[in-house]
């Protein structure tokens, strides 16, 4: 019998909110990075080749990005990208960056950027390098 996984809240932990705040001037509380099931079925929707593919790479990014940046055409909301071990793209993950009534912020959505469109972002001064302390 093929069941499929049922999907649970997943917890990636804290923010690098030091990092983030010294990159984008912001005064981020500290707080642990979440993703409900209604924001993976969102991202499964909207990335259907990518959604198993990218899935266990998001800690990796979230732990350790290595670039930033806030994204303007969604309010309230940055981009922390990073090339995680194994994973053969760059992978870009959104995240809320208000705080849920949890305590935790919360990730919307999450997929491969190519090359290109990172060193485009970076020469146009839109990613910003994490300095982790």
């Amino acid at each position: 019998m093929n069941q499929s996984k049922k999907k649970i809240p997943l917890n990636f932990g804290p923010l690098n909110i030091n990092g983030i705040n010294d990159a984008l001037a912001l005064e981020l509380d500290s707080g642990d990075v979440t993703m409900s099931i209604s924001a993976q079925n969102h991202a499964q929707r909207n990335h259907p080749r990518d959604y198993a593919h990218c899935l266990p790479h998001i800690a990796s990014v979230v732990n350790n990005p290595l670039y930033v940046r806030d994204d303007y055409k969604n309010p309230d909301k940055v981009e922390l990208v990073s090339k995680p071990a194994g994973f053969p793209d760059w992978l870009l993950v959104a995240v809320r960056i208000s705080i849920d009534i949890n305590g935790c912020y919360n990730i919307v959505s999450f997929y491969p950027i190519s090359d290109k469109k990172v060193e485009n972002r970076k020469a146009k001064g839109h990613y910003k390098r994490l300095i982790t302390k």
